[in-house]
């Protein structure tokens, strides 16, 4: 079954103060040893990068990008794919919203709205 993509009609190109430098791996799992030491070691899966951004919409984009959160991700829980910021050129990537930046409408200011997120991108 193919992931459900980012709707058509909904930006997705952050704004150019509304981003910020992608994260390439999750931190690694640390554990104090006794004396003092940390020992420090990856986990699987931490090829995943993160990408904090704001995207600004139009009420009628918003509306759209809200009922596919709800429905669609069922309240933004499911991975779908997305065009993807890499530093240099756009690149559809399997992408899931972050667990501590859930999509958050920041401000309304003359018909649009500010949507600040934070996704976990595979293999960016």
């Amino acid at each position: 079954m193919p992931l459900p993509s980012w709707p058509s009609d909904v930006p997705y190109a952050f704004q150019d103060d509304g981003g910020s430098p992608i994260q390439r791996a999750l931190p690694p799992v640390a554990t104090e040893m006794e004396g003092g030491n940390q020992r420090q070691r990856p986990r699987p899966g931490d090829d995943v990068s993160t990408i904090a951004q704001t995207i600004v919409m139009t009420n009628a984009q918003f509306a759209t990008f809200t009922t596919w959160w709800k429905d669609t991700l069922n309240l933004g829980t499911a991975r779908f794919t997305a065009p993807v910021w890499t530093g240099t050129a756009y690149v559809t990537k399997t992408c899931m919203f972050a667990p501590d930046g859930k999509p958050q409408d920041s401000f309304k200011v003359n018909d649009a709205v500010a949507v600040s997120m934070k996704l976990r991108v595979s293999n960016l």
